[in-house]
């Protein structure tokens, strides 16, 4: 099963694992030897972002082909594991709002300031706020501003008073 190749009509897929897979750093780019390939350069990207973050790992080249599918990037060891969170930590960084400043709408627009788990005060717009607002299980939001950017909201239900009343609107 390690090598499992799924056709369905004319498309394949190749199942990446440490049995066949080995995963590295040059020049500050994230790598993977396949069997006798070698890429210098390759690309991590989720297939189920919100649902299951380190399952189902797209990884591709750097003309976006496909080289195979992480199934689940515990699979690896503990090193390549660390290695490939890290790479999708930073592709995939999304601050996580503590609180909520103001929230101000606007001609379908909504102008937000809030604060960071690292104290970070940052503003972002959103545009069409209650579609971009995307709920993710009872108690969690993820918020989708005009530059694709994404803000995390751990628990809404865990914001203080004034941030839960300034976002109840929309949730």
């Amino acid at each position: 099963m390690a090598n499992e190749i799924i056709k369905e009509g004319a498309a394949s897929i190749v199942r990446l694992d440490k049995s066949n897979s080995e995963f590295g750093v040059k020049n500050g780019f994230l790598t993977v030897k396949k069997g006798d390939e070698s890429y210098d350069r390759v690309f991590l990207h989720r297939t189920f972002p919100f649902d299951k973050p380190w399952e189902y790992i797209s990884v591709t080249d750097p003309d976006n082909k496909e080289i195979g599918i992480i199934y689940d990037i515990s699979d690896y060891d503990s090193d390549t594991e660390e290695l490939l969170r890290t790479e999708l930590k930073r592709k995939y960084y999304e601050p996580k709002v503590k609180t909520i400043l103001s929230l101000k709408e606007r001609y379908g627009f909504s102008y937000w300031t809030v604060i960071t788990e690292e104290e970070r005060k940052v503003s972002f717009t959103m545009q069409d706020t209650f579609r971009n607002i995307i709920r993710v299980g009872d108690d969690k939001a993820i918020l989708l501003d005009v530059d694709g950017n994404r803000f995390v909201i751990e628990s809404i239900s865990g914001l203080d008073k004034k941030s839960h009343k300034k976002i109840e609107l929309y949730i």
